[in-house]
């Protein structure tokens, strides 16, 4: 009797172990970018801890989904090459928004703008994009990535990509009591979720449990940011955010380029019929206050969202933050149309393609 169970019990295992490695080679496949057996840890540790990790050199891997393929330099895609003659020379500065999280390289939003600029540049001059975003970065980090990296690559424009839950406003307190506060995540140590996460069918269910959730997690966002209490531009917190632009503006202006700034908007902001406007117009109050030009974001997204053929929508799936794709290719698009608008993109050229300068 002992034997029989014990053989259907082994029987039982295998087929389970055979239904996940057939499961998890299939979700493998699935994802963007090149097919991997396992997922590498593409990051090393930065002099200044936690919060300033840097890509592994010349890296190739897949790690939480996204398959990442660095430079001599570290950074997400090709090499920047040199400076050189009639070349408009952009860095952009951000976290995994602008690296790119869940979408090859070729569709975040750097290289769909130096696509969009190739387009108009005609052979007349060259557009050279580099992508300096990283997972987990905020202000001070997009900082001490231009000090480090951004101003040896000799940009005419630095581009910097806010996200949300880099300012002390409604949103992010939403994202930190209402998504990050699930019990799950008290229950789950840190270090558990990261081990399952290198698992593709982990990463599945937990974009299908988040996607058939957003209904009402967008409700339990919105219904929450009401009831908070906005910070004064005052608070200690705003001062930080106030002195790190105007550290990366210095920065930029010391190294001869011109600084815009964007902010990335949350699902919600998007798709339902009413939105909380505080984070936006906070942080366009503040880069008029410092003189840096503001590219928002939110209304071009929110009416793309309501276009014909956007079924797909505009962001990952079971994802809040980062954009899909379409979505990165619409952050590319409305910064181009703004340095057109204000005039930026000619005077770039002109001064890019200047006798002196060759």
């Amino acid at each position: 009797m002992f034997r029989r169970l014990r053989r259907k019990l082994l029987v039982s295992l295998f087929t389970l172990t055979a239904l996940f490695l057939v499961g998890e080679l299939v979700t493998r496949a699935l994802e963007p970018g090149p097919f991997s057996l396992y997922d590498s840890n593409p990051y090393e540790v930065h002099a200044k801890g936690r919060g300033y990790e840097r890509h592994k050199i010349e890296f190739e891997g897949r790690w939480d989904g996204t398959w990442y393929a660095t430079n001599s330099l570290g950074l997400r895609g090709p090499e920047v090459p040199p400076s050189a003659p009639k070349q408009l020379r952009v860095v952009c500065l951000g976290d995994s928004c602008t690296f790119g999280k869940g979408v090859v390289e070729a569709s975040t939003w750097p290289r769909q703008l130096e696509s969009m600029l190739t387009e108009r540049a005609a052979d007349a001059w060259t557009p050279v994009v580099a992508n300096l975003g990283v997972n987990g970065y905020h202000g001070d980090s997009y900082r001490v990535m231009f000090e480090e990296l951004g101003r040896g690559l000799e940009p005419d424009l630095v581009l910097v990509g806010f996200n949300l839950n880099d300012f002390p406003n409604a949103i992010s307190a939403v994202d930190e009591k209402v998504f990050r506060g699930r019990a799950s995540r008290r229950i789950i140590p840190q270090g558990l979720r990261d081990a399952f996460g290198r698992f593709a069918l982990y990463r599945w269910a937990r974009q299908t449990f988040y996607h058939l959730r957003r209904d009402q997690d967008w409700a339990n966002a919105e219904t929450f940011a009401r009831g908070v209490a906005e910070g004064s531009p005052e608070d200690p917190v705003w001062q930080l955010q106030r002195k790190i632009l105007r550290g990366i503006r210095d920065a930029a202006d010391e190294a001869g380029a011109r600084t815009a700034l964007f902010l990335f908007p949350y699902e919600s902001q998007v798709y339902l019929s009413s939105y909380d406007r505080t984070p936006i117009d906070r942080l366009r109050a503040l880069c008029d206050e410092i003189g840096v030009p503001f590219v928002d974001l939110a209304e071009p997204f929110r009416e793309a969202a309501s276009e014909p053929g956007r079924e797909g929508g505009l962001f990952l799936r079971g994802d809040r933050y980062h954009p899909n794709p379409d979505g990165y290719a619409l952050v590319a698009k409305q910064v181009v149309d703004q340095l057109e608008a204000t005039g930026w993109l000619d005077e770039l050229v002109a001064e890019a393609i200047k006798p002196e300068r060759e």
